[in-house]
Parts: C-alpha cells; structure tokens; sequence
C-alpha cells in the first residue's frame, strides 16, 4: 500500500468514527414508558483482596506477581476504593533486577493506572533501562503528567539522526502534549526533510501546528508548492503545520487546497476552514457537494448546517438520499435541530416531505424519521404507504414515524399492515417484522386505537412466532387502551402470563414480557392482584427491573409507597486469586464483604 493509500486510509477512518453523534433513530416507547430509575450497586471495598494481592506481590511466582498487578488496575477502573495502598509493593516489583519483563510490565501499567504520580521518578528510570515496550507504555503517562525528567530525552531523539522510528514518534507526541516550544524548530526541519518517513513526517507537522498558531505560513507555502513522488504527503503536512493558524495567509493556502484532486486533503483543508469560520466554505460548498468522497461532501453539509438559509435547506435535503449513512444521519440530525427555528421550519418540511414522495429507499428512510421527530401529521398518509417497502429500514422507519406522528387517521391503515404481518410471520417470521409490528402497536397505544384490541389480545398467549417486541409491544399498549379500568377477563389474561413459571420444554415466559403484563395491570388498577405484588419486595434487588414494575404498578393500583430494594453489591467479576470466605452464616456482613 502506497504512503498516499496509507494517509488516505488514516483520514477516512477517523471521518467515520466522528460520525457517532447523536442521531434520530427509531425507538420504543415502553422502554421509557414508564421510566424507571434502578439504583446503583454499593462498591465493595474488597479489603481482603487487596491485602492477599499485595502480599502476592512480594512472592517469587512471575505469574503470581503479573496477575496481582492486573487484577489491582482493574480493580482500580471497576471503582473500588483504595488500590492506591497497594502503590509500595508495585513499585517494588517495578525495579528490582530480579523482576521477570511480564511482571516488570503489569506493574508499570498498574501504577499508570492508579495515576501514581509520585511513582513518575521510577516509571522513568524503568522506562529508560527495560526496553522499548516499557518506553512505549510509561512515556505517554510521563506526558500527560507533565514529568520533567523526560523532556531532555525527548529533545535528544529530534537531535540525534539514528533514532528509531518508535522512539522517535513517542518523543514528538511527548513534546506536543507538554507543549515544549523550544522544540519548535526541529520540528520544522523535521517536517520539511523528504528523506524522512511520511509516519515521522505527518508527527512532527502535527506537534509543530500544535506549537504555534503563527509563523508556519512560509513552510507549509513551500510544502503545498513542492512536487515529486510525495507530493501528497507534502500538502498533507502543510495541513498539520496550519492546524491552530488563521492569518490571511493561511486562508490563502487552505482555500487552494480545499479544492485539492486528493480527497484527503480537501477534507482537511475544508475541516480547517469551517473551524475558523464556516462562510469561508460557502463559495466552495457547490463543487464540494458534488465530490465523490463522502469526507468533503460532509464538509460542504457542515457549512451548510451552521448557515442556514431556505435555499441552503433546500440542498440540504438531498443529502438525506446520500449514499453514506453517517452523512445523510447527520445531515438528519442537523436538519431537526435548524427546524427549530420557526423561519426555516416550513421549508425543512416542504423539502423533506419532497424526499419522501420518491422512490429512493435511503431518503425514504430519512425523511421519515425526520418527519416523524418533527411529528408532522400531513404526512401519515405517504408514511402509510412505505409501510409496505422491500426494503426493512424504510419499513421500520415508517412504522416509527407513523407512532411519532400519532394521527388517528392513519389507524386503518396501521391495522390492517398488523393483520397482514401477524399472517405473514406463522410461516416467515423475521427481526424486521417484530421491529415493525412493535411500533405499530406502540401507535395504537398512543392514540387509544380500541379498534385495535382485537389484534393486541392474539399476542398474549405464549407463542414465539409472535415476537418478543410485539408481544411487549402488544400488551404494553392494552395497558393504555385500559387505563383506570380493571378488565376482568384481559386481568386473569396478563396475570396468568405473570405467573407462567413452566419448566422446559415449553419455555416459561420472559421476565421482559412478564415485566410489561405487570405494568399493564398497574395502569389498569387491577388492586385484586396488589397483594401478589406485595409479596417479597422486601426482599427484592435494585438491579431487577422485574420487581420494579411490581413495585410500579403497587403505586398506581394503591397509592402505597413499596419498601426500598435491597442494594446490589457490585459484581466484580471472578479474581484469580480470592481470599478464603470465613466458615459460617454467609449472610454475615464480614463474609458478604468478601464476595467478588
């Protein structure tokens, strides 16, 4: 693979881990209707186990000692208090000649771990004296704790021309993080000298834009205007030098690359200028929008989105079709947020609703789900109509907006796709299906659809073809179509389904979908039941959500405030090494204590 495809490769892969950002998705309203709050578990201080590992760490064993070490750090990230006692031992571990690399090693990333800045002196030494693994793992720690001893070292690396390549880069991303000016310089030649590697090259750019916000205009001039093989990586570096700039003269070079034939690099330059200020994209956002490369079309949308107009919008709207998924997400996302504006609200469902009528399945999908958060009714109809796509996300996506939308007139049509689908899943049943008939239910729920009830009942009997989803779905909603009215007949229906504890075969039912029957109940003040509930919750855990709902549905039907759960202790996981529990009552505090 070229150093071009490499870069290339680099910058598409974080485009693509940036686009985990909020996004408009379908989702159930039962699962936060109602909303339960569960307690936290109480950390156990494990102060058995720290004492036994501590004093494993002065054994002989190698293995003995590396997992003590690994079991304090990760008993340190879990939460539980006071692993830094274990801080002398480790350390003894760390520097003793006789210590074996692997035990040398956890012991370094341990006190790491517990943050052991007072440890920096040795982590030091070691890392200078074992090798370049130790280097590796203990110079970022050094870096971020802004360690003294280690900035002449690193300074030396950019000095010396033999360095290795490892090294080397640890240096340049020690001095970036420390902000170590003096190195400045160097940098610079570094970053200017085509006989280095492309991987050196892009470090020492990216440290020395992070060095100045003035003065690297001249460089990166000279950089975008060299030739040769690594042209490429040349403009690349310019980029990275430019990086906390804005003189004229960087807006000069950013312009000019920003139209650049390399895709990387024009997203770059078009990522620097919408941060300084996103009007300086807009004269290039209608060539960029038509870029094959989904890092500059996203570029040109981000312009876009910050400087709204109608006609801006109106763009906008077509990226909701675009082939790639973070795109036409964010552009989704984007979109909800400038409708909230009333100026701009109308042409945003105008535009929107446009995408909607065509026959392209991914601004189907998006359109529906923008017009559904947007909860406009005039489009149930069309929505209705994509019930029926080939295509599962278009067909989730409409049954989601149609129970965002809530509009009675769409009940029908909702029915009649629930009859159908309950048909077509005894011979076929798919996830689709169930994601689909789910939301259909939680619509006839929010809209009180009594016509609906008919279908709603044929789920509650145990059958899998049916769906979890729906199922839940399914009751869930009968819960709202009886709100305040004891159905004696649907009661003894969910009540039995509670109680179905059947050993297999045949399965029993699940709690998730005894869970909703409970809740059901509850909405229907069902008190003849209050008593079954009742029974046990003293003893019940934070942690379950079945006993939750017991305790939920108690309130609606009685008024009564149910007893507190019992806090859950954290679940720690299994140790390698665990202490001997005390002989008698395991109940006993002492002994409860020592459960991982």
């Amino acid at each position: 693979m070229s150093h071009q495809s490499i870069v290339y490769l680099i910058v598409t892969l974080l485009f693509l881990s940036g686009m985990s950002r909020a996004e408009i998705q379908p989702d159930f309203l039962m699962d936060t209707d109602p909303e339960f709050h569960l307690l936290p578990p109480v950390q156990n201080a494990m102060p058995e186990y720290k004492r036994l590992w501590i004093e494993v760490l002065g054994r002989p064993e190698i293995d003995y000692q590396r997992m003590a070490a690994e079991s304090i750090a990760v008993a340190h990230q879990k939460g539980i208090p006071e692993m830094i006692e274990a801080v002398p031992a480790l350390e003894r571990v760390l520097t003793a000649e006789s210590s074996h690399p692997a035990a040398r090693f956890a012991a370094a990333r341990a006190l790491i771990v517990l943050e052991s800045r007072t440890s920096s002196e040795k982590l030091f030494e070691v890392s200078q004296k074992y090798g370049s693994d130790l280097k590796q793992l203990i110079e970022p720690a050094l870096a971020e704790w802004d360690s003294l001893p280690i900035r002449p070292v690193w300074l030396k690396r950019l000095e010396t021309g033999d360095t290795r390549p490892r090294e080397l880069i640890l240096a340049i991303r020690g001095i970036r993080r420390v902000r170590e000016t003096s190195a400045l310089s160097t940098l610079q030649q570094i970053t200017l000298d085509p006989f280095r590697t492309p991987e050196i090259r892009l470090e020492a750019a990216s440290a020395a834009g992070e060095l100045a916000e003035t003065g690297l205009e001249v460089d990166a001039d000279r950089l975008i205007h060299a030739t040769g093989a690594s042209s490429a990586i040349h403009r690349h570096c310019a980029l990275r030098l430019l990086s906390r700039h804005s003189s004229e003269a960087t807006l000069k070079i950013l312009t000019a690359l920003a139209t650049d034939p390399e895709p990387s690099i024009a997203a770059a330059a078009l990522e620097r200028l919408n941060q300084i200020d996103s009007a300086l994209v807009l004269p290039l956002v209608e060539l960029a929008i038509r870029n094959s490369d989904a890092n500059v079309r996203t570029q040109a949308a981000l312009a876009y989105l910050k400087l709204p107009t109608k006609d801006r919008i109106r763009t906008l709207a077509e990226l909701l079709d675009d082939p790639h998924p973070g795109l036409r997400k964010r552009v989704c996302e984007g979109l909800y947020r400038i409708a909230e504006q009333p100026e701009y609200r109308e042409t945003i469902l105008s535009a929107t609703t446009e995408i909607l009528s065509r026959d392209r399945w991914r601004g189907q999908e998006q359109s529906a789900l923008l017009l559904g958060e947007l909860e406009f009714k005039p489009a149930w109809k069309r929505v209705a109509e994509l019930l029926e796509s080939p295509r599962r996300e278009v067909l989730i996506a409409s049954a989601w907006c149609l129970r965002k939308i809530a509009d009675p007139q769409s009940i029908p049509a909702i029915i009649d796709k629930i009859r159908r689908q309950t048909a077509k899943r005894q011979i076929t049943p798919t996830e689709e299906i169930d994601q689909q008939v789910a939301h259909l239910f939680e619509a006839c729920g929010r809209m009180v659809a009594k016509e609906a009830e008919p279908e709603m009942r044929m789920y509650i009997p145990k059958n899998l073809l049916m769906g979890e989803r729906s199922r839940c779905a399914a009751v869930w909603a009968l819960g709202w179509l009886h709100v305040g009215d004891p159905d004696q007949s649907l009661g003894r229906q969910l009540i039995e389904r509670v109680n179905d504890d059947a050993p297999l075969p045949p399965p029993s039912e699940s709690f998730n979908f005894k869970r909703f029957c409970v809740i059901s109940l509850g909405r229907m003040k069902a008190v003849e039941y209050a008593a079954e509930f009742r029974l046990n919750l003293e003893k019940a855990r934070s942690s379950d959500k079945f006993a939750f709902a017991k305790r939920w549905a108690l309130k609606q039907m009685t008024g009564e405030d149910p007893p507190d759960p019992v806090r859950d202790l954290a679940r720690n996981g299994s140790w390698f090494l665990e202490p001997i529990p005390p002989k008698g009552n395991s109940e006993t505090k002492d002994s409860a204590n020592l459960q991982p």
